[in-house]
């Protein structure tokens, strides 16, 4: 025997449609509040949103770049010389705290000087030919007259880093005074991994 089926209601629409509807509209507040947290746990502790600011690390990185800093690599490893990393630093010029791009060029106990405008670190010549490309420091030199500019030695404590930008006639950073080298609670973040825009994907 066939059982009756409920009537359509003046709405248009039986108990059961609208019983599908309220499933349908709770799902979907499910799946937005499981992304949210997904989101701020990646966010958090996982990876962490940058934009690159400036030309200090043209043209390796280009102003206005934007991706993502690891942040969960530090609790694994410790940075080392010739990463990119993320700096927590308080902005010489407004006093604000600022995430700042740069790379490490020398880490804990080891000394550093330039001369002549080439970069010694523990009394060798420091090779940067992977992350710096020859014709645009060229490019440098005949416009500034140099790329390096010469500083003196600097002996690293056991928590210090040297951290400068890739083109380093447009960068602010631990060879200024009001910077210096940056302690090791301030890398926020290592490496950068660009997605916008598309011509910088990937990571660096």
């Amino acid at each position: 025997m066939l059982k009756n089926k409920k009537k359509p209601t003046k709405y248009g629409y039986d108990e059961n449609e609208e019983t599908t509807i309220w499933e349908e509209i709770l799902d979907f507040v499910k799946v937005f509040a499981i992304s949210a947290i997904v989101i701020t746990l990646f966010v958090n502790f996982i990876a962490y949103p940058v934009s690159v600011k400036g030309r200090s690390m043209y043209p390796t990185l280009q102003d206005g770049d934007k991706g993502f800093t690891n942040i969960i690599g530090l609790s694994m490893s410790s940075p080392k010389r010739g990463d990119i990393v993320v700096v927590k630093i308080d902005d010489p010029e407004t006093g604000e705290k600022e995430h700042w791009v740069k790379r490490i060029l020398a880490g804990p106990g080891d000394t550093i000087e330039c001369i002549q405008g080439q970069i010694y670190v523990n009394d060798e010549l420091l090779d940067e030919s992977e992350y710096i490309s020859p014709e645009y420091e060229q490019q440098m030199i005949d416009e500034f007259g140099a790329f390096n500019t010469n500083f003196d030695a600097v002996t690293l404590g056991e928590d210090e880093y040297y951290v400068v930008g890739d083109n380093r006639p447009y960068s602010h950073d631990s060879r200024y005074e009001d910077v210096g080298p940056i302690k090791a609670d301030q890398i926020f973040g290592k490496g950068v991994f660009v997605y916008w825009p598309f011509s910088q994907f990937g990571g660096h």
